[in-house]
């Protein structure tokens, strides 16, 4: 009977100390239904500093990624969060939100002098829609205005009125061959036209002083201010500072500005 004791006590003994060991070096695993989740709240349109507020009273943690420009919220306010309305979070969990910059705004260059393909593109690389009106405010080419004016502040989109103009009218070159070269520039003024440079040929058999070729050639059509070229027979009134060639008159001259449309 003795021996039965002891041996209950023994067995009683260890099976103490082995439930011990086992909780102490074998907890529980914790149950996942005790994990506290909750809902994540919809934050569009709410300030940040309220949008904190909710967040934090639901143990989460609020963290601002930047902001972006929006048309319809308020600089400050929340167009994004992650994860989205509806989603669940545990306590502790970071909840990322995007707030608005507001609407964007650009002002309108002054463009004026500008060569219209130029002042077209500045116009669009600066968020601009932009509508080309065609005008005879200026002589010369290029950019004149906009509407709205230079300087106004515009929410984008927007559309850019852009006023150009294409210079003076094209207009044809008279014909100016057997003309005498003192009656060069009044015929050329009469068409808009200027006289560019004139080289005399001293061995043409033609009648001195006359023209016996041109550039541009007649009928040629030419921006109006544009330069005509000429060689006249003959020698000069002042062969020291004249322009003298010894050549045959060739199909060409030399490049003279203004012969050029642009």
């Amino acid at each position: 009977m003795r021996l039965l004791r002891l041996v209950l006590l023994f067995a009683a003994m260890f099976g103490t100390g082995y439930l011990f060991a086992a909780i102490r070096l074998f907890p529980a695993a914790e149950d996942p239904t005790d994990v506290d989740f909750a809902v994540v709240p919809d934050l569009t349109g709410v300030p940040l500093a309220e949008a904190g507020q909710r967040l934090s009273a639901l143990a989460l943690v609020p963290t601002d990624q930047g902001s972006l420009h929006h048309d319809e919220i308020p600089a400050g306010a929340v167009i994004a969060q992650q994860p989205l309305p509806g989603q669940l979070a545990r306590a502790g969990d970071t909840i990322v939100v995007t707030t608005s910059a507001g609407v964007e705004t650009r002002r309108v260059p002054d463009l004026a002098g500008l060569a219209s393909s130029e002042a077209a593109t500045l116009l669009t690389r600066l968020g601009f829609e932009i509508e080309i009106e065609e005008t005879d405010e200026s002589t010369i080419a290029g950019a004149i205005r906009t509407e709205p004016a230079a300087g106004a502040s515009l929410t984008l989109p927007a559309r850019v009125r852009l006023f150009v103009s294409l210079g003076k009218p094209i207009v044809s070159v008279p014909d100016l061959q057997g003309r005498h070269v003192d009656d060069l520039e009044l015929l050329l003024e009469e068409v808009d036209l200027r006289l560019g440079a004139v080289r005399y040929q001293v061995e043409a058999p033609e009648v001195q002083g006359r023209v016996i070729f041109q550039s541009p050639t007649p009928g040629s059509a030419l921006r109006g201010e544009g330069f005509v070229s000429v060689i006249v027979a003959g020698t000069p009134p002042d062969p020291a500072t004249a322009d003298l060639t010894r050549e045959a008159v060739r199909d060409t001259l030399p490049a003279t500005p203004g012969n050029g449309e642009g």
